[in-house]
């Protein structure tokens, strides 16, 4: 049998990708408040793409907070596929304070104040 070599997908990312394993992710406003969850499928330097539950609108600059590193990174909306988005970072990672913490990983977090 003779195997064929198949050549890669195209690829336009300035930074390579890395894939995750089912990391959650909460989409938040600039302002920190809880939009709704997510799961992040693709992550680098430069972005992620992230799996939604529902296909809300969202507002184009928002930040992503990562629930297993606990810290937050201002992002700009740059694609919408379904219940996918593609995010391009445009601010530093930032550790989340504790009262952060507590608010958006909280027993009733998804509801607003």
């Amino acid at each position: 049998m003779t195997m064929r070599s198949t050549s890669p997908r195209s690829e336009n990312r300035m930074v390579p990708r890395r894939r995750t394993r089912i990391q959650p992710v909460k989409i938040v406003t600039l302002e920190r408040t809880f939009l709704e969850d997510g799961t992040a499928i693709d992550r680098s330097s430069k972005g992620a793409r992230v799996g939604r539950y529902a296909a809300r609108r969202l507002p184009t600059l928002i930040a992503l907070y990562d629930e297993v590193d606990r810290t937050f990174q201002a992002a700009t909306l740059v694609w919408t596929r379904g219940l996918q988005i593609g995010l391009r970072f445009t601010g530093p990672v930032i550790a989340a304070n504790r009262a952060e913490i507590l608010r958006l990983t909280g027993r009733y977090y998804a509801i607003p104040d």
